[in-house]
């Protein structure tokens, strides 16, 4: 039997440094690979089944610089999903996400995920606290968010795999 094909168009957004090139290359590959600065975006493509249909998300990996992100208002067009990324370890990747959140077209009331990368980093070198993401999260209307980790796999395919679910409900 045939199955119907939904894709789904994702932004995934943070400052420079965060994690994100290296989390989508987990994804793709399985594999911890440290990656070098992104110029501009990268595209990827992530397939997955449910409810026996094919679900492909198309991943526009953003650069986290400055000098990159006057792309990303045209290039968040028709986004469908977006995932808001900040490192642990570094508090201003949490504090500037008010500015991606911004930055993302919402036209299209895409689903937010924020994501919380390096979740591999000892207790005493994480500087986000739960009660901040909560309250990021509440003042955001995000339902969803994540914890991950690059390094040793941990969240990768079921961040990815959450918001493909929640794509097709949404569409459905």
């Amino acid at each position: 039997m045939l199955r119907r094909k939904f894709l789904f168009k994702i932004c995934i957004v943070g400052d420079g440094g965060v994690g994100k090139s290296t989390m989508v290359k987990r994804l793709i590959t399985g594999k911890y690979i440290e990656q070098k600065i992104t110029i501009g975006a990268d595209l990827s493509t992530y397939k997955t089944i449910f409810e026996d249909e094919e679900i492909i998300l198309q991943l526009w990996d953003f650069a986290g610089e400055r000098r990159f992100q006057f792309f990303l208002p045209n290039y968040s067009r028709g986004v469908k999903g977006c995932l808001l990324c900040y490192d642990f370890g570094r508090r201003v990747t949490f504090e500037r996400l008010n500015q991606w959140y911004d930055i993302i077209d919402k036209k299209n009331n895409p689903i937010f995920i924020l994501v919380g990368c390096k979740d591999d980093l000892d207790e005493e070198k994480k500087v986000i606290t739960k009660s901040e993401i909560d309250d990021f999260k509440k003042k955001k209307n995000i339902q969803l968010s994540l914890e991950t980790s690059s390094k040793t796999g941990h969240n990768v395919k079921e961040l990815f795999d959450e918001l493909a679910i929640n794509l097709f409900k949404q569409t459905n």
